[in-house]
């Protein structure tokens, strides 16, 4: 799971994650849930294991909270240790008339994002009225050096936001666009790629109502091979047109 919180954000917003797991195909399964804290280093991350009945789900209520006693956000690293499992969550703000929230898949580790591609993330706004943060987790245990291009919808590339992580680290940048620009944003996207030869990492965009606390949930998406060219094909062009 790229997000999980325990925690209170902008606008007021106090932000929860219920986390569910199921059993695969009537089969007894165990798993364990890590912890991987945002802004550190997860080599030795906090763990919970629990157990499943063939066929049965567990529901994990405000999960960062009752199962790791932890104020804050990060991702989850879901683990079966017995059996095979199905796992969904829900992030969400919550107030008195009740709850906004996002849907936020589990996502194999195997289908991460990986060096030489780039991934897009799109559907973004900044403006009053509403707010875009970016996450992205490191899923290996070196460093991890991270670019995102902003651009606006008719593709003019806005600024670029350059992030370090730490082995297995989880980070979120609030309101990713104020970092670039001063103007309002009524439709841009992202564009994420690594540098680190064999890094591996998540993307994801969070867009928020700032009116009321509602939030969508954006995974990146594979655009293709980043735009570097052979060196032979960059003189090239150089010299056709100086």
């Amino acid at each position: 799971m790229p997000a999980a919180a325990h925690t209170s954000g902008a606008g007021g917003t106090v932000w929860r994650t219920d986390l569910e797991v199921k059993a695969r195909a009537g089969e007894q399964a165990s798993f364990t849930v890590e912890l991987l804290e945002e802004r550190t280093a997860n080599t030795d991350p906090v763990a919970a294991t629990f157990s499943l009945e063939p066929g049965a789900s567990l529901r994990l209520v405000d999960v960062v909270d009752a199962v790791f006693s932890f104020n804050g956000s990060g991702a989850l690293r879901l683990t079966a240790v017995e059996g095979a499992i199905l796992a969904t969550s829900r992030t969400y703000n919550t107030n008195p008339s009740g709850t906004y929230g996002q849907y936020i898949p589990a996502m194999d580790a195997e289908a991460a994002a990986e060096h030489g591609h780039d991934y897009a993330l799109v559907q973004l706004s900044s403006s009053e009225a509403y707010r875009t943060n970016v996450g992205v987790v490191n899923t290996t245990g070196a460093s991890l050096a991270l670019e995102i291009d902003l651009f606006t919808a008719s593709a003019d590339q806005l600024g670029s936001v350059p992030l370090t992580l730490r082995p297995y680290e989880m980070r979120q940048v609030p309101a990713v666009f104020a970092l670039v620009t001063s103007e309002e944003i009524e439709d841009g996207y992202a564009i994420v790629r690594t540098s680190t030869e064999g890094g591996r990492f998540f993307a994801y965009a969070s867009v928020v109502d700032n009116r009321s606390g509602d939030a969508i949930f954006i995974p990146a998406q594979e655009e293709g091979p980043s735009a570097e060219l052979p060196r032979l094909v960059v003189f090239e062009a150089f010299m056709r047109h100086g």
